[in-house]
């Protein structure tokens, strides 16, 4: 949604693109009558939001997030100058994107305060919008290296060329997504249940190769074939279909993608979603434990240490911190499936067992405690129940051999599901964290994946 304002905004100032600004203004009218605004929509939009859209949101990204939102909202002409974030402005040791993302936010600041705008920092997002793609596949910072150099004329042919890369990637429905395509990510998901949920090996034989042709040089995988940056999310649901499909033929790219695993570990024993020296979040730690578990000699030191860090990151109520996801079943499952599949596999020290044991019991209780009364789990608790909570939950519960609440679930996902197979769910993925991004097919590859393993 925030993309597609901002895209509005840009092509509403360049006369050039006729059709996509008629296509934009239709996507964003149909989305302003079907209701479900997020407050951040509704602030975009004009319209009274009600409260912050980063309101509760504790995680470490939270000051630099806060300079994000004051960017996009002033952009928007819906706020003021951005005010300056509460953690420095220093973006070595980010990820690709998001160094580049924070430097345009910092000369839309610094302009809209009145500030010296650095002609480094003009040049670096000229040249970025010069490219013959758009950078990293990732729409949002493109608009903001747009809208960042917009008022500068010396920059106009990079940014009529950005404006003409933009449009080439508009979306059918006339509005623009966080990125061009998450196909990597996707694939992998749904492969990823499909394989688990029994399809014929036959059936999955293309898919598997395309997923290995696009590992990349570093043994991980990118969320998208037009990214360089690998992640440990896209990686982790890769490896974990192709170990599942025919580990023997992909031996090359299994063995790489472990070397890439152990590389990305902290010294914390965690892992982070995409650079080593970043804070380890549980729900990269719990994929990243599930894949070295497939391998476990070589890996034991490494696995011990991400046990460790894992139960010891588990809050009190048996919930790890969310990461990409609105849902606490997420980061659950995750994490259920990293400790299980490590328990299964590698013999612990006893207090590396007893700490396992505790992280999965308290998981569990967590998990039956937040049972909704219509066979479902929503988001949080007290939400209404959804597909893809539910999905999580089911996964989880299969791994932890909980099967009480199982058949009122699968009541409820019975009477939810469409003629045609699909769910109706809520937006589960948060790009950029916490702003929710709708990825309607991967609502039955989540259920596909809790039915399968409730059922094994």
């Amino acid at each position: 949604m925030l993309e597609s304002v901002l895209a509005c905004r840009l092509l509403e100032d360049d006369d050039r693109h006729p059709d996509a600004l008629a296509g934009v203004r239709s996507y964003l009218r149909a989305v302003a009558r079907g209701g479900g605004l997020t407050p951040l929509d509704r602030a975009l939009l004009g319209m009274p939001s009600g409260r912050d859209p980063l309101a509760g949101f504790a995680h470490h990204t939270a000051g630099r997030k806060r300079l994000l939102m004051g960017a996009i909202l002033h952009a928007a002409g819906a706020g003021g100058a951005p005010a300056p974030p509460s953690v420095p402005d220093a973006v070595g040791g980010l990820h690709t994107w998001k160094q580049a993302e924070l430097t345009a936010c910092r000369v839309i600041r610094d302009r809209a305060a009145g500030s010296p705008v650095a002609g480094h920092d003009l040049d670096a997002l000229a040249g970025l919008l010069l490219k013959p793609r758009i950078f990293e596949g990732n729409h949002l910072p493109h608009l903001l290296f747009l809208l960042a150099l917009r008022p500068y004329p010396a920059y106009r042919a990079a940014v009529r060329q950005g404006t003409d890369l933009l449009v080439a990637t508009q979306h059918a429905d006339g509005g623009f997504s966080v990125a061009e395509s998450f196909d990597t990510w996707v694939t992998s998901i749904v492969a990823t249940a499909l394989s688990e949920a029994g399809t014929d090996r036959g059936s999955l034989a293309r898919t598997a190769d395309w997923l290995a042709a696009r590992q990349a040089d570093d043994g991980g995988w990118s969320y998208t074939p037009q990214a360089t940056q690998t992640d440990m999310d896209t990686t982790y649901t890769a490896m974990a279909f192709l170990h599942h499909h025919d580990p023997a033929r992909y031996a090359p790219h299994l063995a790489a993608g472990y070397a890439y695993v152990r590389g990305l570990q902290n010294d914390d024993g965690g892992w982070p979603t995409y650079r080593r020296g970043t804070p380890s979040e549980p729900a990269m730690t719990g994929g990243a434990l599930a894949v070295l578990a497939q391998h476990c000699a070589p890996h034991a030191q490494q696995i011990a240490a991400g046990v460790r860090w894992l139960a010891a990151s588990q809050r009190p109520d048996g919930t790890f911190e969310r990461g990409w996801s609105l849902a606490d079943g997420n980061a659950i499952f995750r994490a259920v499936h990293g400790l299980t599949a490590v328990r299964d596999r590698l013999p612990l020290p006893p207090p590396a067992a007893e700490a396992v044991e505790q992280a999965l019991g308290r998981a569990a209780d967590r998990l039956e405690r937040t049972h909704n009364r219509d066979g479902g789990w929503g988001q949080q608790p007290g939400r209404a129940s959804d597909p893809v909570s539910t999905g999580y939950a089911l996964a989880a519960l299969g791994l932890l051999h909980r099967p009480s609440r199982i058949p009122a679930a699968l009541a409820y996902l019975s009477a939810c599901r469409r003629p045609d197979g699909s769910f109706d769910a809520p937006a589960d993925t948060a790009a950029p964290r916490p702003i929710p991004v709708d990825v309607p097919v991967l609502a039955p590859a989540y259920v596909l994946r809790g039915l399968a393993r409730c059922g094994r």
